[in-house]
């Protein structure tokens, strides 16, 4: 079982696609190198790699205890919430690739959600767009969905209950944690903005103000109360109870739009992963509304068409040929990438034919201009987004590292697989429906849609 998840900071989404792009391009070099297939990650047990030590542990500990890939990744995600809170946190939204032992794949969109009341305009002060009133305050904030994807993958796939999770992190937030050089920093750039709200001046910064530096200890209680709240009352005390309330409360207070019927709203979506290959290995990615599963394979694919295992790592050749396939991927995210609910992404950015296209643009010897993005074939109507799935909310068990339906529950599953063949068609035709009159209608009755409310280009 194999999990990834991704979360919301334009510094952390750079970061993890750099370091997927390392990690696949070492694929070559390995194999290059003589090493076969079964020598390249593999492990009769398990392991973890998050990048604070704490939230390591958590997810060793969570598979000691008799959970799986699933269990240790949310155990990890709550615990970087606490150390790592410039980048994670149940204040924002994640995104989840897993791949289950049986071969099947989830993709579980827990992106943020713009509230209902926002408009096209609510960043606009006196004609100008203001970028601070979308980056700082009661209006840069969306629903956040990192908790409602934990939930589901943990209730769905996994062997522990979240509680668990949550009463572990809780522990570490009230007890805190010294400080590394990377939150040390962010709390320094970001006071001026901490300060001017009290909740964030209290939660983080020292009592007269000043930032903490590395090595110190910050304790967060307000965020263990959180926490443990979560663990006795459930997911609903966020999205539909005293949370959601508050937060209406505060944001009507401070000229936010964010109600509580806004929370109840919130659900995540159900998509179907960016798949592409990288010489013989198969590799999956987020779709958009993220933008580095598209981009990473975009990448992957175009450095495909050059003999890269032959370059030295590090050498001027290798940097200079990776930079000049990001370049040609960056100019279509720039242009391309958006939410497929509201902007046509078409799917030829990840087709081997196109990447072919764009490395004959790169010249190995020297720097070439990108003056503006390409265009696929079908751009128009190769779509992402065309074929969102929805799945049954199936009660899984997993035997040893093996994820399998309960068998109370396994003529259910058989059931809908047919159902699924059967209403392929008018899963179609119903995907055109929910565009055309805004209502979520699934093949066994009408419920109401949830629309995002968000720029129409806003790459992850």
């Amino acid at each position: 079982m194999a999990f990834c998840v991704n979360y919301f900071s334009m510094k952390s989404r750079y970061a993890i696609a750099r370091l997927a792009l390392v990690l696949v391009l070492s694929l070559s070099w390995a194999r290059g190198a003589g090493a076969d297939k079964s020598a390249i990650g593999s492990g009769v047990q398990a392991i973890a790699a998050t990048i604070h030590p704490l939230a390591t542990d958590a997810a060793v500990q969570a598979l000691r205890q008799g959970g799986n890939a699933i269990d240790a990744a949310i155990a990890a995600a709550l615990t970087l919430g606490i150390v790592d809170g410039h980048n994670s946190g149940l204040g924002g939204g994640c995104f989840m690739v897993i791949r289950l032992a049986d071969g099947r794949e989830v993709v579980i969109d827990g992106r943020e959600k713009a509230p209902a009341a926002a408009t096209r305009d609510m960043f606009v002060r006196d004609g100008k767009p203001d970028a601070g009133l979308s980056q700082t305050g009661a209006l840069a904030a969306g629903v956040p969905g990192a908790l409602a994807a934990y939930e589901y993958a943990a209730r769905t796939f996994g062997e522990l209950p979240l509680a668990n999770h949550l009463r572990v992190a809780a522990q570490l937030a009230e007890q805190g944690f010294a400080l590394n050089r990377s939150y040390a920093q962010r709390l320094a750039a970001t006071a001026e903005d901490l300060r001017r709200f009290e909740a964030s001046r209290v939660a983080l910064l020292k009592p007269d103000g000043a930032a903490w530096e590395a090595g110190e200890i910050l304790r967060q209680p307000d965020l263990a109360a959180t926490y443990r709240a979560l663990a006795s009352e459930g997911a609903s005390w966020f999205y539909k109870g005293p949370f959601a309330r508050r937060t209406e409360e505060w944001m009507r207070a401070n000229g936010g739009l964010m109600t509580a019927e806004d929370f109840g709203r919130y659900a995540i979506e159900l998509r179907e992963p960016v798949r592409t290959t990288y010489r013989g290995y198969e590799i999956l990615g987020f779709p958009p509304p993220s933008s580095g599963g598209v981009h990473v394979a975009q990448i992957l694919n175009i450095l495909e068409q050059f003999k890269v295992r032959k370059l030295r790592a590090g050498s001027a050749d290798f940097i200079h040929l990776v930079t000049e396939a990001m370049k040609l991927a960056f100019a279509d995210r720039a242009f391309w990438l958006g939410d497929p609910d509201f902007a046509k992404v078409p799917r030829g950015l990840v087709a081997k034919e196109y990447a072919a296209e764009l490395a004959k643009r790169i010249d190995k010897r020297h720097a070439r201009p990108v003056p503006g993005h390409a265009t696929p074939s079908a751009a128009e109507t190769d779509l992402f987004g065309k074929h969102r799935r929805t799945f049954p909310r199936l009660i899984v068990r997993g035997i040893g590292w093996r994820a399998r339906p309960r068998s109370t529950r396994r003529s259910a599953r058989r059931w809908w697989c047919r159902a699924r063949e059967w209403c392929s068609t008018i899963r179609w035709t119903i995907s055109r429906a929910n565009r055309e009159c805004r209502t979520r209608l699934d093949w066994w009755g009408p419920r109401p849609m949830r629309w995002r409310r968000t720029s129409a280009r806003s790459p992850a």
